[in-house]
């Protein structure tokens, strides 16, 4: 009897620890890496700072949601930072390692001047690049499946804004052109151009410095010779536009500067100064909580990092949304699949919202594509203008 008694607890027992293990494996969380390839130091590091911001937002939020459901597994996100300076040897190697020590397939990868280093070795190995850079086709094209591109670059953002501006300030007649001496600074110049041509304003000068320029005052000199009414400041990070507005400022320029790529208005406006970062037009970055899904953004970068948001998180976060969401759609983490549903879904984010496509511009659906918010500093603060539509021949 007391033989029997002991084999019917010994079952119980055994079959309970069975129970509690494979409930254990069903409750296992695994882990979703992201390489996150972007300047953390150097001139270009506020682009960086807010792919960090942006990311990590991303990370509460999937936790907090019971984590990531990719078919019958729950992931957490892991977020892997390298810093690439911006420069494209660092974010070579950055994409090397990433790729062949980490065995990252997703990456986060900043820069028209440095992602296209990276790509042989990503589209080889088909991982799934969020660019977050401009370099038109260069970067995105139909040879390049597995780049995505997650910002509005101004092969976008200037034929949106400056028939806006031509209508609204009519005052704008003549434009000139400063950035950066690489490729992103060519493309952004080339598009700003062809742009200024279509509203029918003169261009009437350009220049292209060194990202770690800090003295502008002589170029600006060159640059305002022709007088313009505006100066659009062409894929130049934060520093970069402060500094040169700060120095027209200083040489008497009383017009407008219009900034495609700058993602922290606010410092823009610490360093140039209240006073002389008036009438500087900023895109891609919404100077008020529209919705509650920027307020909640606005609410974590206090809480996380003890200041106000970086406005330009709101686009690179709007971009992270649609990839974790496409990756619950696909099902898997195949990047095949993954790049399909990216293709092909619509994702809600923080712009509401968002698809990919701009197939008439670069050949293939790869662009990230939402509204455009446009402000203007007034008064020592950014002040929004209009969130403009991306007309259906672009998309």
């Amino acid at each position: 009897m007391e033989k029997r008694i002991f084999g019917i607890l010994l079952a119980i027992v055994m079959v309970s620890m069975f129970c509690l293990t494979q409930s254990g494996k069903a409750a296992e969380i695994k882990e979703l890496k992201l390489g996150l390839n972007v300047p953390l130091s150097g001139p270009a590091s506020d682009w960086g700072i807010t792919s960090q911001h942006a990311s990590e937002f991303l990370r509460q939020k999937i936790e907090e949601q019971g984590y990531l459901k990719v078919g019958k597994d729950r992931y957490k996100l892991v977020v892997v930072p390298y810093d690439s300076k911006y420069v494209a040897a660092d974010a070579l190697a950055n994409a090397r390692r990433h790729t062949y020590e980490d065995k990252i397939k997703f990456q986060w990868i900043l820069g028209g001047g440095v992602v296209p280093s990276c790509q042989p070795i990503t589209e080889k190995e088909k991982v799934i690049v969020l660019a977050c850079a401009y370099g038109g086709t260069k970067v995105t094209n139909p040879n390049k499946p597995y780049t995505f591109r997650t910002i509005i670059g101004s092969d976008l953002a200037c034929p949106v804004a400056f028939p806006y501006l031509a209508k609204k300030y009519p005052e704008i007649k003549k434009i000139a052109f400063i950035g950066p001496n690489d490729d992103c600074g060519f493309i952004s110049i080339k598009d700003g151009k062809a742009a200024a041509k279509a509203v029918g304003w003169q261009a009437v000068g350009e220049e292209v410095t060194e990202r770690t320029l800090v003295d502008y005052l002589p170029v600006m000199t060159r640059l305002l010779k022709g007088k313009p009414d505006m100066i659009h400041a062409a894929c130049s990070a934060t520093d970069q536009v402060a500094l040169a507005t700060k120095a027209a400022r200083e040489l008497g320029f009383e017009g407008y500067v219009f900034a495609d790529a700058t993602k922290d208005p606010d410092k823009v406006i610490e360093i140039a100064g209240a006073k002389y970062a008036e009438k500087v037009f900023f895109v891609n970055c919404i100077a008020e909580l529209i919705n509650p899904g920027v307020a909640d953004l606005d609410a974590r970068t206090k809480r996380t990092y003890n200041r106000g948001i970086m406005y330009g998180v709101i686009e690179y976060h709007a971009s992270l949304q649609a990839w974790a969401q496409a990756i619950e759609k696909a099902g898997t983490l195949d990047t095949d699949a993954v790049a399909k549903a990216l293709e092909t879904g619509t994702f809600d984010t923080v712009y509401g919202p968002v698809t990919f496509g701009a197939k008439s511009l670069f050949g293939i659906k790869r662009q990230v594509l939402h509204p455009i918010p446009l402000g203007i500093v007034k008064g020592g603060k950014l002040v929004h203008l209009e969130l403009m539509p991306i007309p259906a021949e672009l998309r």
